[in-house]
């Protein structure tokens, strides 16, 4: 995922969410407590 563009993270994620009516307008890498120390912050708009 860390070598994609952010076009490409953005796609990705948009898959993930299209079920439920999400536009996804934003990903990026936030740091985290985790074994790999970031996450992925996405933000996305709820369809009606």
């Amino acid at each position: 995922m860390e070598d994609l563009t952010d076009a490409q993270r953005l796609d990705r994620f948009a898959l993930k969410y299209a079920h439920d009516s999400c536009q996804v307008t934003e990903v990026r890498r936030v740091p985290h407590d985790s074994l790999s120390g970031y996450a992925w912050s996405v933000r996305f708009t709820e369809g009606s």
